[in-house]
């Protein structure tokens, strides 16, 4: 069984003061982007000293990391039976995330302090991203083992292809992010991918 991680120094956290923390450097980094976020402002919002913040995070970055990771805490995998519909649903899990509010004032500034730190680079690729194409890389294996996928397919460049038109409207083109995205994208992929 594998070690578990290393547990900060000091008393255990409070899940709930936690998850205060957590939501308050969400919403500051939403408000003022990476830059502006200071570990006062997540302390003041959240009801906390700044004590109990820096006993939990040692840096700026290591509570961005932490904050980053608790947007995709868990993916549902869809299981449909159909490759269709389980791409279908996961298309629709992430325009519903990126349409929300607070997440799309979020994760245009991640993706900028991505060039900047590596830390940061490193919990959205390692966390966010990691989970995201986990989920899709799992319903491919599925539907290539009823042999709904072709077996040419590179798993890869799926997982680039509908990620990369998500975000692209997403943060580039600022396109609608909609059911019909949705369909259209699940449509044009299964000619590609499907037997």
């Amino acid at each position: 069984m594998p070690a578990a991680p290393p547990r900060p120094p000091g008393r255990p956290l409070d899940q709930r003061v936690r998850g205060a923390a957590i939501e308050a450097t969400l919403d500051v980094i939403a408000e003022r982007g990476v830059r502006g976020l200071t570990t006062a402002a997540v302390a003041e919002r959240a009801g906390i000293s700044k004590a109990t913040m820096y006993r939990r995070w040692r840096s700026k970055e290591a509570l961005v990391v932490d904050a980053v990771a608790s947007l995709v805490s868990e993916i549902a995998i869809p299981d449909t039976g159909s490759l269709r519909e389980d791409v279908r649903a996961l298309l629709r899990d992430a325009v519903r995330l990126y349409a929300d509010s607070r997440p799309g004032r979020l994760i245009p500034d991640l993706v900028a302090e991505m060039a900047r730190s590596p830390a940061v680079a490193d919990a959205v690729r390692s966390g966010f991203l990691a989970q995201r194409r986990a989920a899709l890389a799992t319903v491919l294996e599925r539907a290539r083992e009823r042999g709904e996928l072709r077996r040419d397919v590179d798993t890869d460049l799926c997982l680039d292809l509908l990620g990369g038109v998500v975000y692209y409207r997403f943060l580039i083109t600022g396109g609608p992010l909609n059911r019909r995205l949705v369909d259209d994208l699940t449509d044009a992929l299964m000619r590609a991918i499907a037997t």
